[in-house]
């Protein structure tokens, strides 16, 4: 691989980030970490031609913007930054140095969604009357810069519906709440389009983990397990014929089909800028 790759944040997700890499040839990795877990403390030292950025989000608009500006490819967990300002801002920046500005927006790379969004857009599945998503989490306790539950997590499930509808709702409302301790560990999402809704259940303390989506169509109800790693087709019409149940854990990790799709040399990333845009909108 003749990539040289720079690693920004060592903790959580930076190892994640970094174990993948490797798992795909990219031995080339510059490790930086402010608190020297890595091999440089100091991010503007990096020599790169990629960068991976792995900080916490309050961070993210100040490191991306100093990549950017230098013409290194940048591929930022997300969210990408908490308002439209700046990500126009830093799109700006990418588009007129012609490079990547990539989100790892994870979900939508999963196999899951994209079988759905390639069905849904065939007509398979007939239209859309309702969305649930529930993302709990037994006890979340590594954010620690003032990234809320709803931009931690709720964010994914509106970039998942987002790469399925392609279009703004009409309406949108979260709710912040405490589960735990009095704090506001959890939240509840309604996005409201012309011809059904979709509810966003997320929450760092519930208790146990849990990924479960349906997808309520007019030909099919399809229920997501992404724990389990399964989809499950319940059938409406006698016409549709599928196997009640897909199992797709032997199927390439989300992450590696992120990072896959950031590094194809001369690959546009214009569904992904879409998708950033339409969920920091969303979310605010």
């Amino acid at each position: 691989m003749e990539n040289k790759i720079g690693l920004i944040g060592y903790g959580y997700w930076g190892k994640i980030l970094y174990k993948n890499l490797l798992k795909l040839g990219y031995k080339n990795v510059v490790i930086c970490d402010i608190d020297g877990k890595g091999h440089v403390t100091d991010y503007s030292t990096l020599d790169v031609s990629h960068v991976f950025i792995a900080t916490p989000p309050s961070t993210h608009y100040k490191i991306c913007k100093h990549f950017l500006k230098k013409g290194i490819n940048v591929f930022c967990e997300k969210p990408l930054v908490t308002n439209v300002k700046e990500a126009n801002d830093l799109y700006k920046i990418s588009d007129n140095k012609g490079i990547k500005l990539f989100t790892d927006w994870t979900f939508i790379y999963n196999y899951a969604v994209q079988r759905l969004k390639k069905e849904y857009d065939q007509g398979l599945l007939g239209d859309i009357q309702s969305i649930t998503m529930h993302r709990y989490n037994d006890n979340i306790t590594h954010i620690v810069d003032g990234t809320t539950c709803k931009w931690d997590l709720a964010c994914h499930d509106v970039s998942i519906v987002q790469y399925l509808v392609e279009k703004i709702p009409n309406k949108t409302s979260f709710i912040d709440y405490s589960k735990k301790n009095g704090k506001k560990d959890s939240t509840f999402g309604l996005l409201s389009y012309d011809n059904f809704s979709a509810t966003i259940n997320v929450s760092w303390n519930y208790g146990k983990k849990l990924r479960e989506c349906v997808f309520d169509f007019s030909g099919a109800t399809i229920i997501w397990d992404d724990k389990i790693q399964k989809l499950t087709y319940l059938p409406k019409l006698e016409s549709h014929v599928w196997k009640e149940v897909i199992d797709y854990s032997s199927e390439p990790s989300p992450l590696v089909n992120s990072i896959t799709n950031f590094l194809i040399p001369n690959k546009k990333c214009t569904t992904n800028k879409t998708i950033t845009l339409q969920t920091i909108e969303i979310l605010n």
